[in-house]
């Protein structure tokens, strides 16, 4: 049953709950920033798209809202409890795509997103936390506007006060992230594998059948398959279809190719020898033990949708997630995967790499990542204490 409920509220100012897909349509159309104008419709699509399958669970949480003054549409907000979604390691309500125009619209949209909170026993609410990933992303970005429009990296109106409104309702500024462009393609530490370490490029057919494995991975790693955003099996295959949708069904390496004119590593001729480069997805290179065949390395670089849906050609890699095996930390695996991932990239006619999403306090990501990159933009995460009333 569609439901739209507003609350009269002074000052002439309505907020209005709606499960109404044509409702949410108008307010998105009419408010939502989006950098490229080109992208706007595929961006409100893809949301009502995720609004009504989420909406279709009795069991899901989850409430959009929105503000207006007399006619005019003046702010909205998406709510919710996902089951993958943790902070921390712990389960943790978020909010999402906010948008306000003012700051008594973003005061009325947060209590109501804080009564949510409390309704569900909960007593923590994060964001933003933009669902789905492959159109949204985490955070408000607050430099590097400049830098290209690319899926899975949130963005915003670089004039809001979105910010400023929310802390002034208590909200405090909790992670930062950066996201960085990859200007070094060959890392020193890539170049000398561990000789126990064998490397692979798969279809995106056998990288699903790594899916339990991978998520396994993932939790010993940071309790979802990317750190402080969507998890879980939604977000894996999120990322598959991504792959289904762009390679696979494409030649352009051409038949004479030798993979010993661009290495002579022998790691990386082994890993190129053993597929046929043209089936592969080249943008998620695979670490495994030689000895016991364990999966002890990934890294799931997302090609830039934004350009395939804007009728460009496809230059653009979100390096989205890269997952080492606690154990095997410090051999340099991640260098290694890394290295030759660019070049095999490259031969598929990426020239573009961003690190995205990198928290400020994984020393282990800072250091390893940033000496090789020059950053872009950066992005803040908030959050609140939900106090009972």
């Amino acid at each position: 049953m569609e439901i739209s409920l507003e609350k009269p509220i002074q000052q002439g100012i309505t907020v209005a709950s709606t499960r109404y897909i044509a409702e949410i349509q108008i307010v998105l159309t009419e408010l939502l920033y989006v950098p490229d104008d080109k992208l706007k419709l595929v961006v409100v699509l893809d949301l009502l798209d995720y609004f009504t399958e989420k909406f279709s669970k009795p069991d899901y949480k989850i409430e959009f809202f929105y503000t207006k003054e007399n006619e005019d549409i003046t702010g909205f907000v998406v709510c919710q409890i996902d089951k993958d979604y943790k902070s921390y390691g712990m389960k943790c309500p978020t909010f999402g795509w906010l948008h306000a125009k003012n700051f008594r619209s973003c005061e009325l949209l947060m209590n109501e997103c804080e009564e949510f909170v409390r309704k569900n026993k909960l007593r923590k609410l994060r964001g933003p936390i933009n669902f789905p990933k492959i159109i949204g992303g985490i955070g408000y970005q607050i430099e590097g506007f400049e830098a290209p429009m690319i899926n899975g990296v949130a963005f915003n109106e670089p004039s809001t006060k979105v910010l400023e409104f929310l802390q002034e309702l208590g909200y405090k500024k909790e992670s930062k992230y950066s996201c960085l462009e990859v200007v070094n393609s060959n890392w020193n530490n890539g170049n000398n594998l561990d000789k126990d370490m064998i490397m692979r490029f798969l279809p995106t057919s056998e990288i699903r059948k790594l899916r339990e494995k991978i998520l396994s991975l993932a939790q010993s790693s940071f309790h979802s398959v990317l750190a402080d955003a969507p998890g879980g099996l939604s977000r894996f295959e999120e990322m598959m279809e991504s792959y289904d949708l762009v390679f696979g069904n494409r030649a352009v390496v051409s038949d004479d190719f030798d993979p010993r004119t661009l290495s002579s590593i022998p790691e990386f001729i082994e890993a190129w020898e053993s597929c046929n480069i043209n089936e592969i997805v080249p943008c998620c290179p695979v670490a495994f033990d030689r000895n016991t065949g364990e999966l002890v390395g990934i890294i799931m670089t997302l090609p830039n949708l934004f350009q395939l849906w804007s009728n460009q050609p496809l230059t653009h890699l979100n390096v989205d997630t890269v997952i080492i095996k606690n154990e095997y930390a410090g051999r340099g695996i991640f260098s290694s995967l890394q290295n030759v991932g660019q070049i095999t990239c490259k031969l598929h006619g990426f020239n573009y790499v961003e690190g995205t999403t990198i928290w400020a306090n994984n020393d282990r990501a800072v250091k390893t990542i940033f000496p090789h990159c020059t950053p872009l933009r950066t992005h803040i995460v908030v959050q609140k204490r939900i106090l009972r009333k």
